[in-house]
C-alpha cells in the first residue's frame, strides 16, 4: 500500500509539474480521502488550489482551499517551512490579514537553515510591518536583506546589484515619506548608489534632496545617471532646467555642469539647445577649467554635427589629451582621416564605461567606417571597430565574471549585444575560435535570434556544420513573430550549408525543395505588394540557398545543372542569383558568349548593390571570357576593374586576385603587342610571388614565361634567355622553357627582373 501511495504521488506530482493544476486538484482530492494524513498530498493540493487563483472569478475561494490545506498540513506538521511560507504570501502580500499570525510564520522562517527561504520571510515580514504601519521594523528588516544580499553578492552580481538598489530605494522612500527624515532619505540613497536600479523618477527624486541640502556634486553625479537613462519625460526636463538656474545663480560644480552638457545633447529639442548653445556652454567651461576634458569633447561633438571638422579636431584632439571619452575618440579617428587622409595612431585610449564604449563602437560602424572608408583603410578601420567593442567586452566581463568594475555595467543585454557585435567583427577579421566563444557567452546572458545568426556564420566558416545545424534550428524556432521572410530564408540557406556541408544530400535536397515552394509561395502572394528594394534584398537573401542547389548540381552534368537554372529563371525571371549560377555553368562549359550574356544581366539587375566578391567574379569571367574568344581590348577593360577591386591588396585573397588577373593582362597586352605592358603586368604578377613568400609553382612559371616572351618580343634577347635560364633552375623538365631555349639565342647577361 504504501508503495502504491508513492507511485500515486509521483503520478499526481507530474501533473502538477506539466501544469494541469485543475486536473491535479481533482486528482488529489479523490486520494487525500483514502490518505486524509499525507503530507505530500495536503501539500500538493494547497499549490494547485494556490496556482488556481491566478487570474480567476473563484480566486477568493481557491485562496481559502490553499490556506486550508497548508493548515491541515501544518498540525500534521508544525515546523512544514514551505506551507507556513505559502500563508505568509497568501496573507501578506495578496489578501493583507492576519498579519500578526503571519509574522509569527515570518519569525520562524527567518532562522531557516535554507537561505532562499530566510530571504522571502524578511522581504514578507517587512511588508507585513510596513502594512501595519511599524516602519521602523520595516527598516530594520530593509537593512537585514541589504546585509543578506552583500553577502551573497559573489553568486550573481548583477542581480544583487539590482536588488540591493531596490532595497535602499524603498528604504529611502521609507524615511522621506513615512518619517519625514531628507536627512537620512538622502543617506540611504547615497548609500545605494552603487547599486543601480532602472527607475528614473528615483534618481530624479534623488538628485532633487542631494540638490536641496547643497550637495551639488552629489546632486549632479545622480541628474547625470538620470539624463543617460531618461527619454526626455517631464522630470528630467525640470531637473535640467533646475541645474541651469543654479549656475546662474553662481552655483558652479563641474557634476552639475557635466549633467546639463549631457541634457544639452541628448534633449536639446526640449531644453532649447542646439549647436550654439552647447558650443558656448563649453567655451566658458573651457575657461573655468582648462585642464578638463568634458567640455572640450562636448565643443567638439556639438561642431561633429554640423560637420566642422576643421573646428572640431583640435577641440577633440585636447579632450583625447586630458583623458577624453569613447564617443569623443571615435570622433576624433574619423575627422582626423577627414583632415589629414590618415588614421591616427591611438596612444591610450580613454576610460570610459562598458555601455559607452559598446555605444562608441556602434558610431564608429554606422557614422565612421561607413563615411571614410576606402580598400585600403578598411582592414584597419575594422580592427579599430574591434577595439572598441572589445574594450566593452573585457570591462562588461570583469564585471559579470570577475565582481569588479562599477554597476553601472549592470547591463546584461547592453553586453549581449556587445558580444553579437564583437564577435562579427572578429569573425570579419578571421578570427572565428574566438568569435564563437564570444556569440556563445552574449545567448547566454541575454538571447535573441541574431546572436544565433552571427553564430551560425562563424561555425560555418570553420566547417562546425553539426553545432551550425543545432545552433539554426534553435534560430529558426523563434518564428514569424522575430523573423521577416527575408531573415527567414537566411537562415534556411544556412542551414542548407550545414547539412550539405555533413554530406546530408538527400536531406539537402528535400529541405531545398521546400524552400523553393515557400520562396515561390510567398513571392506569388506578396510579391506585388513588396518595393522593388524588399524584392532585391529579398533575392539576396535567397542567394545562399541557391548556393547550394548550385552545389548539389554541380555533382551531376554541367549541361543538367544549366537547364535547371534556366527553369528557374522561368519562374523567377528577375532573379539575379539564376543569373550568376548559369553565368559560373556557362564559363565551365566554355561557352563564352553565353557566359558574358548572363553576367551583363546579373549586374544589370544588381546594380550598384552588388558585392565585391560578386564584383570579382563577374569581371573575372566575363574578362578571361573575352581573353578565350580573343577579343582583347574588352578583356583587358574588364580585367582592370578586377585588378582595381584588390588594390592596394590587403590580404593573401587580394594578392593571389592581384597575380593571376596580372597574368591574364600580360597574355591580353601580348596578343595585342603592347610588349611593354606585357611586361609590366607579367613583372607584377611575379612581384606577388616575392612580397608573400610564396613557393614557385605553375603561376610564377607562366608568369616569367610570359615575361620572356614580352622581352623577347621587345627585342631584350639577353633578358628573355637569361629569365628561361631561371625557370629552368627551379623547373628543369619544363617543356616550354626548354622550347624556348633550343629556339632563342643566348646573348648577354641579364639581372633577371630587374625593369622597374
Amino acid at each position: 500500500m504504501q508503495q502504491q501511495n508513492i507511485a500515486d504521488l509521483e503520478h499526481l506530482q507530474s501533473i502538477y509539474n506539466s501544469g494541469n493544476y485543475a486536473e491535479c486538484l481533482e486528482a488529489v482530492n479523490l486520494f487525500l480521502l483514502f490518505n486524509p494524513d499525507s503530507r505530500d498530498g495536503l501539500l500538493l493540493k494547497g499549490k494547485c488550489a494556490f496556482e488556481l487563483s491566478y487570474n480567476s472569478e473563484d480566486a477568493g475561494n481557491m485562496l481559502e482551499v490553499a490556506i486550508s490545506s497548508f493548515e491541515e498540513l501544518l498540525k500534521l506538521a508544525p515546523g512544514h517551512e514551505e506551507a507556513m511560507l505559502f500563508i505568509a504570501y497568501i496573507n501578506i502580500c495578496i489578501r493583507g490579514t492576519n498579519l500578526s499570525e503571519s509574522i509569527a510564520y515570518c519569525n520562524q522562517l527567518a532562522i531557516s537553515n535554507l537561505l532562499d527561504t530566510r530571504i522571502k520571510a524578511i522581504q514578507y515580514r517587512q511588508e507585513a510591518y510596513y502594512q501595519s504601519g511599524d516602519i521602523d521594523h520595516a527598516l530594520a528588516d530593509l537593512d537585514l536583506l541589504i546585509n543578506i544580499s552583500k553577502e551573497n553578492i559573489s553568486e550573481d552580481r548583477g542581480r544583487a546589484d539590482y536588488e540591493i538598489g531596490v532595497l535602499y530605494t524603498k528604504k529611502a522612500a521609507l524615511y522621506l515619506e513615512h518619517k519625514n527624515d531628507p536627512s537620512n532619505a538622502l543617506r540611504a540613497y547615497q548609500e545605494g548608489l552603487p547599486f543601480r536600479h532602472k527607475d528614473v523618477r528615483v534618481y530624479c527624486l534623488f538628485a532633487h534632496l542631494a540638490l536641496d541640502n547643497q550637495d551639488y556634486e552629489l546632486g549632479g553625479k545622480v541628474a547625470q545617471i538620470a539624463l543617460f537613462m531618461g527619454d526626455a519625460d517631464e522630470e528630467l526636463i525640470k531637473l535640467y532646467f533646475r541645474l541651469d538656474e543654479l549656475t546662474r545663480e553662481g552655483i558652479i560644480s563641474q557634476s552639475i555642469i557635466y549633467a546639463m552638457f549631457i541634457a544639452l545633447k541628448i534633449y536639446k529639442e526640449r531644453v532649447n539647445g542646439g549647436t550654439v548653445e552647447l558650443l558656448s556652454l563649453a567655451q566658458r567651461y573651457i575657461k573655468t577649467y582648462p585642464n578638463w576634458s568634458v567640455p572640450y569633447h562636448y565643443a567638439g561633438a556639438a561642431l561633429y554635427e554640423v560637420k566642422s571638422y576643421h573646428e572640431a579636431l583640435p577641440y577633440l584632439q585636447k579632450s583625447i589629451e586630458l583623458g577624453g571619452l569613447a564617443l569623443g575618440l571615435q570622433r576624433f579617428i574619423e575627422i582626423s582621416y577627414r583632415i589629414n587622409s590618415e588614421l591616427p595612431s591611438i596612444k591610450e585610449w580613454p576610460e570610459d564605461a562598458a555601455v559607452m564604449y559598446y555605444n562608441a563602437g556602434v558610431s564608429f560602424f554606422y557614422e565612421s567606417e561607413a563615411e571614410i572608408r576606402t580598400k585600403s583603410n578598411a582592414r584597419e578601420l575594422l580592427q579599430i571597430r574591434a577595439g572598441f567593442y572589445k574594450i566593452s567586452y573585457d570591462a562588461f566581463c570583469n564585471y559579470f565574471y570577475n565582481g569588479k568594475g562599477d554597476s553601472g555595467d549592470n547591463e546584461p543585454h547592453i553586453f549581449a549585444m556587445c558580444c553579437n557585435n564583437y564577435g562579427i567583427a572578429l569573425s570579419e577579421l578571421g578570427d572565428y575560435e574566438n568569435a564563437i566563444e564570444i556569440h556563445k557567452r552574449g545567448y547566454a546572458l541575454s538571447p535573441f535570434w541574431e546572436q544565433l545568426y552571427s553564430l551560425s556564420v562563424a561555425l560555418l566558416a570553420t566547417q562546425r556544420y553539426q553545432e551550425a545545424v543545432d545552433v539554426l534550428e534553435q534560430a529558426m524556432a523563434y518564428g514569424s513573430d522575430y523573423l521577416s521572410f527575408e531573415d527567414y530564408i537566411d537562415l534556411k540557406g544556412k542551414y542548407l550549408t550545414a547539412i550539405y556541408g555533413l554530406g546530408l544530400k538527400e536531406e539537402a535536397k528535400a529541405h531545398l525543395t521546400e524552400v523553393e515552394e515557400e520562396y515561390n509561395n510567398f513571392i506569388k502572394t506578396y510579391g506585388n505588394g513588396l518595393t522593388e528594394r524588399g524584392l532585391f534584398t529579398l533575392s539576396e537573401k535567397y542567394i545562399v540557398v541557391q548556393n547550394v542547389r548550385h552545389d548539389l548540381l554541380s555533382e551531376g552534368s554541367l549541361e543538367d545543372a544549366t537547364r535547371r537554372w534556366k527553369d528557374e529563371l522561368d519562374k523567377n525571371p528577375d532573379d539575379n542569383s539564376s543569373w550568376y549560377m548559369l553565368m559560373q555553368n556557362y564559363y565551365q562549359l566554355k561557352d563564352y558568349h553565353q557566359c558574358i550574356a548572363c553576367a551583363n544581366n546579373y549586374q544589370s539587375i544588381k546594380g550598384e548593390a552588388i558585392t565585391v566578391d560578386s564584383v570579382q567574379k563577374v569581371y573575372f569571367m566575363r574578362g578571361m571570357s573575352y581573353l578565350f574568344l580573343e577579343d582583347y581590348n574588352r578583356a583587358k577593360e574588364n580585367l582592370n576593374i578586377l585588378l582595381g577591386t584588390c588594390q592596394p591588396p590587403v590580404n593573401e585573397s587580394d594578392e593571389s586576385i592581384a597575380c593571376n588577373t596580372n597574368l591574364s593582362l600580360a597574355q591580353c597586352s601580348y596578343a595585342l603587342k603592347e610588349w611593354d605592358e606585357s611586361i609590366d603586368y607579367s613583372l607584377a604578377a611575379i612581384a606577388c610571388y616575392d612580397r608573400n613568400g610564396w613557393r614557385c609553382d605553375d603561376t610564377w612559371i607562366k608568369a616569367a614565361l610570359q615575361y620572356a616572351d614580352g622581352c623577347k618580343a621587345a627585342g631584350e634577347v639577353d633578358a628573355a634567355i637569361e629569365t628561361v635560364n631561371n625557370i629552368l633552375k627551379i623547373a628543369p623538365q619544363n617543356e616550354e622553357a626548354l622550347k624556348r631555349k633550343r629556339e632563342w639565342k643566348r646573348g648577354g647577361l641579364f639581372s633577371f627582373l630587374k625593369r622597374g
